[in-house]
């Protein structure tokens, strides 16, 4: 046999080893760093229809799901809690252990009385505590008339039929933040259960069974979203000036709001 031929003999079977190596070996999950579009709704939402829809989060992944039209909802790979985890008030920022099992999530999505985006979950899970924005699970609707109004937050509703609360007003890593150039609204979520756009609080939560949710959180009680504009502010004259509407008190308020979404604004815009 020739040099060339044998040459080619010993590459070949070198080749069909590899192969049946690899045929054989236990299949790894896909990578951690692969991002893709998980599906979901991309239908209208109206306030005479409620539209149901099912998505799979399959937590290996960096996936991106619709929620009707220009809504949206960002998850990063292992951020999701096994379904065994704890759920509940006083549980969201507890450890957790992160799921290696695709989860199907049931959606349903409509308008509601005031013209603004509502959706809820069926499954109850949790995501697994971080402090790195990059690993936050983030909630993005298109409302443009929200997106112009600092009174306008997601609100938190505990289940589809309650009234809904601002939960930032205990943990500012869930403040909303606007952007009026897209017309949307953003912000980080920790669990499933209901979201809302609304200007205050529908004052539904139960104070018996959730720390978030008190007596005196009604529509005087207003928490503030930032926008993205209001990103360049830094004293008190600046905010007044761009916001002749907010009494000296909610002046800073948003001042405090707007350096700690600094913090994590990149992320949060970037998802939305």
């Amino acid at each position: 046999m020739s040099k060339v031929r044998m040459a080619v003999a010993l590459g070949m079977t070198a080749m069909l080893a590899a192969c049946s190596e690899n045929s054989m070996a236990p299949r790894s999950e896909a990578p951690t760093n692969s991002s893709i579009a998980g599906g979901g709704s991309t239908m209208a939402l109206t306030s005479t229809d409620t539209i149901r829809f099912s998505i799979t989060i399959e937590p290996w992944h960096t996936t991106y799901y619709y929620l009707g039209a220009g809504n949206s909802l960002t998850f990063p790979a292992h951020s999701l809690c096994s379904l065994s985890s704890s759920y509940g008030p006083g549980e969201w920022d507890k450890p957790c252990t992160p799921s290696y099992s695709s989860v199907t999530v049931n959606a349903k999505a409509w308008l509601d009385s005031k013209g603004h985006a509502r959706v809820d979950f069926d499954k109850h899970i949790r995501f697994v505590p971080s402090s790195y924005p990059s690993q936050w699970v983030v909630l993005t609707f298109a409302d443009l008339q929200a997106s112009l109004d600092p009174f306008f937050n997601i609100l938190y509703c505990p289940t589809a039929t309650s009234g809904c609360y601002d939960e930032s007003k205990l943990d500012p890593s869930l403040l909303t933040v606007r952007d009026p150039v897209t017309g949307r609204i953003t912000r980080r979520i920790k669990h499933f259960s209901g979201y809302n756009v609304a200007a205050g609080d529908d004052g539904g939560g139960d104070p018996t069974t959730d720390p978030t949710a008190s007596n005196d959180m009604t529509m005087g009680d207003r928490a503030l979203s930032v926008s993205t504009s209001d990103l360049s502010l830094d004293d008190l004259e600046s905010v007044a000036r761009a916001h002749p509407g907010l009494s000296s008190s909610e002046v800073q308020t948003m001042l405090t709001n707007i350096r700690f979404v600094r913090q994590f604004s990149g992320y949060i815009l970037a998802s939305g």
